[in-house]
């Protein structure tokens, strides 16, 4: 268990900020999900940290998730045992029976075969023997189709006859199944695939065990009726255990009460070895991401549906919608509702699950933000999710911020003078900015301009953030409203090691105000002499792994007097995706091994490993010409580079 010192460490963590006091009014911290312990209240009172607790069932859409868990504050798909019978909750996840009567499918009766009361059923009467016409191909059949709300792994299936009719049991019959759900299936069913199917029955009481299990979606039973006997169906139960294979939350729109800027984004869970968990965000300047659309019978067209207007949650207004005659909506379901992209951006690609404490990439500064999380599971493995949490400006540094880089186009490996176009909008209120940080994602040679709105300024400073994969730069004046709309220049020297694009993100910050958060630049026009409207460089394409090696001081003198005593071998790995097996190993001119320096995994970047002349042995080798070999091994291609270093005494 973390001890409250603990605690106020991981939140400094979050805020990134320091015990020094700080005005830090306008930071807010939002968590969604498991409430903050009393120690961490504590933390954040003591700091003057403004936050707000949000429970995860207040939601608008919580599809096959665990209740209970929601009630006790966690995120979590449904799991069922094995001897957990999973129809006897699907019209809680949304599921449905259908009964085929006649030509038409009755989706209301059949809801009595999953209600767990053996006294309720369905029965269908018996039949005139003459509908039996011996020696043709005519059968007559029941069909039965459920609907399970979310995929399952199903491994056995049983039913039974209402109990004081154990008679009227079922004689024959399929199993099918299908994987996709069925929205819209009209007054017909089609037959489904058979996975199981039995020739003859004599009991009641009836288990078709699948071997092997199926996962699904939609069950479908086939009663064929060979005689003309009353039949009768009670219970219909599905057993297999595990976890379901999808569900999804998404919060209700968390309104912050004016523009704000995200911070990093947290969150404490888990994610099983065969599973994923995707946490998603999308941000807005209005209550509501979603358009549902009302049909004007006279006039035609479709409008906005606005009940309610713009005060109600996104909840309240889609129940609001679902209570619309039908005839007053769109006849397609795809077409009564659409997102509102003039108004809010797309749901965000995944955030990594591993990578928590990363920052929200979804556009600020903005008022509102929504949050989805979606499981993926298998029967074994799952995901779980206690809390999700971000910190926000309120207001931000500025109205408005957008960036861009140039040139866009780049030799991969070697070191481009960059000019980072910066062009800020800042309304009186705002804080205003002082400094830039840029990440440079293959490191930075030297930082070597700054001019704001046409003038040269030389008494700025700069330095490298930690681990050295970007820079800050420090304004010899903080950008006041009257500077809206300058545009700024950044010249910076950097290499680009990816072939596939390195993206160059910036923000803004105020120096005397360490505990706000940073605000991020978004990709935009900022010059209109440049085109690129983005912050990304590509590269031109290479066939090489390792690219310039170089070998240094060559010749060497490892003779003790601390002058040339070591050989360092620098390289730079290139266009790979993640770590790869590295070699570094030096021989002789008949090819013998004389020593491994450095085997390991390593990613793209610049590395450098020293010789300092000994064999395997440690003994100094005798002087003249030895062979550096540098390979790189990935299942696609092994890379390698080779040349002579020379060592004299």
């Amino acid at each position: 268990m973390l001890s409250p010192k603990s605690i106020g460490f991981l939140l400094l963590a979050l805020l990134g900020v320091s015990l020094c006091p700080q005005n830090v009014s306008g930071v807010v911290i939002y968590r969604i999900g498991t409430p903050f312990s009393t120690a961490e209240k504590d933390s954040l009172e003591s700091l003057d940290i403004d936050f707000r607790e949000i429970e995860w069932s207040v939601s608008q859409l919580q599809e096959a998730l665990e209740l209970d868990s929601l009630q006790t504050g966690s995120l979590q798909p449904n799991y069922f045992d094995e001897d957990e019978d999973i129809a006897a909750t699907l019209l809680s996840r949304g599921g449905w029976v259908r009964v085929r009567l006649f030509a038409n499918q009755n989706k209301l009766i059949g809801e009595v075969l999953v209600d767990g009361d053996p006294t309720t059923g369905l029965t269908w009467p018996a039949v005139a023997p003459e509908s039996f016409q011996v020696g043709t191909s005519r059968t007559l059949s029941e069909q039965l189709t459920f609907d399970l709300g979310g995929r399952f792994l199903i491994r056995e299936v049983r039913f039974r006859p209402l109990e004081e009719k154990p008679e009227h049991f079922v004689e024959r019959l399929s199993i099918g199944s299908l994987d996709e759900r069925l929205v819209n299936i009209g007054n017909r069913m089609s037959y489904f695939p058979t996975v199981a199917e039995v020739k003859e029955n004599t009991e009641p009481e009836v288990s078709v065990i699948l071997d092997p299990p199926i996962s699904t979606q939609t069950v479908q039973l086939l009663i064929f009726r060979d005689t003309p006997k009353e039949i009768g169906l009670a219970d219909f139960e599905l057993y297999g255990g595990g976890f379901l294979a999808r569900a999804s939350y998404e919060s209700e729109v968390v309104d912050l009460g004016g523009l704000a800027s995200w911070g990093e984004m947290r969150w404490s869970g888990r994610q099983d070895a065969d599973a994923r968990v995707d946490i998603r965000t999308r941000t807005g300047t209005d209550p509501h991401p979603d358009i549902f659309w009302q049909l004007r019978p006279e006039q035609r067209d479709s409008v906005q549906f606005r009940d309610g207007g713009g005060d109600l949650t996104l909840s309240e207004y889609k129940r609001r919608y679902s209570k619309l005659l039908d005839v007053l909506k769109p006849v397609k379901p795809q077409d009564r509702v659409s997102p509102d992209t003039e108004n809010w951006s797309f749901w965000s690609s995944p955030y990594l699950f591993k990578n928590s404490g990363t920052s929200i990439v979804s556009p600020s500064p903005r008022q509102f933000l929504q949050l989805k999380v979606d499981f993926f599971s298998t029967i074994e493995d799952g995901g779980k999710i206690d809390y999700v949490e971000f910190k926000a400006s309120v207001p931000p540094a500025v109205h408005g911020l957008v960036g861009e880089i140039f040139p866009v186009d780049t030799q991969v490996g070697q070191a481009t003078h960059f000019t980072y176009f910066i062009r800020p909008t800042i309304r009186a209120g705002d804080t205003g900015f002082d400094g830039v940080e840029i990440s440079t994602p293959s490191g930075v040679v030297s930082v070597d301009s700054l001019r704001i709105d046409g003038i040269n300024y030389d008494d700025f400073t700069w330095e490298r953030t930690t681990g050295g994969l970007g820079f800050e730069i420090s304004f010899p004046r903080k950008l006041e409203p009257t500077d809206s709309g300058a545009l700024i220049e950044v010249v910076f020297n950097a290499p680009v090691l990816r072939e596939v694009g390195t993206l160059f993100t910036g923000k803004v910050f105020n120096s005397a105000e360490p505990n706000e958060v940073r605000q991020r630049i978004n990709p935009g026009n900022a010059a209109d002499e440049i085109e690129s409207d983005g912050i990304s460089v590509k590269t031109s394409l290479s066939s090489s792994l390792i690219f310039a090696p170089q070998i240094g001081p060559n010749p060497f003198t490892p003779n003790g007097d601390a002058i040339n005593d070591v050989v360092h071998i620098s390289y730079k790995l290139l266009r790979v995706t993640s770590q790869v097996p590295v070699s570094v190993e030096i021989f002789d001119l008949s090819g013998r091994l004389v020593k491994q320096i450095y085997a390991g995994d390593i990613s793209i970047g610049e590395y450098s490993h020293p010789w300092n002349g000994t064999d395997r042995s440690n003994q100094l080798v005798p002087p003249g010409l030895y062979l550096y070999r540098i390979a790189v091994d990935i299942q696609a291609e092994e890379g390698i580079k080779s040349g002579v270093i020379a060592v004299a005494y």
